[in-house]
């Protein structure tokens, strides 16, 4: 197993992504305590727009997955404007030697632009209260721990793996389905018909 100092590639891998998972946390933190606190009026008006936009980003970054589309690379861009402000702060983390360092440039990584952790930040601090907001975005990035300690620990055999048995569209269609669902007026449509 590749070593940084005296520790171990999984110790490192470990810390980036408790870094990755506290960014996630701190962003949905922010954007729950301004929706709650600063716009609670506001809010109220833009909770079924919000939750119907971050059900669309779901549903089109479930369409990438299964190469079906590529429009959510159009919404992504969007995160380059935030990103060439933290892009220098994150060069000083590189390379990582230390665990304190693969937890900095984990926190770093919550900062990308991507349109599964947007979407997903965005649902979740539109939930009504910044405890449920933070414990739905803790389970997110807990749930996608596994695969990214895996991928990086295995990175070729999980790319053979995710071929062969056509994870894609797996993950895809059911990423697409969760997002469909999150849409208000379809799940108060489903519900109506269940």
């Amino acid at each position: 197993m590749l070593s940084i100092g005296n520790k171990t590639a999984f110790q490192t891998i470990l810390a980036y992504n408790f870094g990755r998972i506290l960014s996630y946390c701190t962003l949905t933190l922010i954007l729950a305590l301004a929706i709650n606190l600063g716009f609670a009026s506001v809010y109220s008006e833009l909770m079924i727009p919000l939750r119907t936009f971050a059900g669309i980003l779901l549903v089109l970054m479930g369409l990438y997955i299964c190469g079906l589309s590529k429009a959510i690379l159009r919404i992504e861009s969007l995160g380059r404007y935030i990103w060439k402000y933290v892009q220098p702060f994150a060069k000083s983390f590189l390379p990582i030697q230390t665990l304190g360092q693969a937890f900095g440039a984990g926190m770093i990584w919550g900062w990308l632009p991507c349109g599964l952790v947007y979407s997903t930040v965005l649902w979740a601090s539109s939930l009504g209260s910044i405890e449920l907001s933070l414990i739905a975005i803790f389970g997110f990035a807990m749930g996608t721990l596994p695969a990214m300690l895996l991928a990086a620990l295995f990175s070729q055999q999980f790319k053979q793996i995710w071929s062969h048995y056509h994870l894609a569209w797996i993950f895809g269609i059911s990423l697409t389905c969760y997002g469909l669902y999150t849409i208000p007026f379809i799940k108060n449509l489903l519900s109506n018909i269940v």
